[in-house]
């Protein structure tokens, strides 16, 4: 299996996962030469959706909720689900990102695209 195909594979079993327990999540797989990432914002707690062009939309039309108060507890859900997604997923790449440079500093590492 190719090395592309393989994080794929991963990914989707992820998202079945995700599905499963109802959860958001983004993340970054690796294999030697090889990254995918992935983010999962389809909840049934959250009015964001991702298409495959990556691009994502917000369905919050009055109409689809029983009330204001449940159409503002899915906004308000959504908003800290992508604040706490992007705050930490920052402080993932900062503490990632001054490792890898401490690393490739260490180490002399070049790196290259396959």
């Amino acid at each position: 299996m190719s090395p592309e195909l393989k994080l794929k594979t991963a990914a989707e079993e992820i998202k079945d996962i995700l599905r499963k327990h109802d959860i958001a999540a983004s993340i970054v797989l690796h294999t030697p030469g090889h990254g995918e990432y992935l983010n999962h914002i389809l909840t049934s707690y959250s009015c964001a959706y991702q298409y495959q062009d990556d691009s994502i939309h917000f369905y919050s039309k009055k109409k689809d909720f029983k009330s204001v108060e449940e159409q503002a507890k899915q906004q308000g859900e959504t908003a800290n689900m992508l604040h706490i997604l992007s705050k930490l997923t920052g402080e993932n790449f900062m503490m990632l990102h001054s490792m890898s440079e401490k690393f490739d500093s260490i180490t002399n590492a070049e790196h290259f695209n396959p």
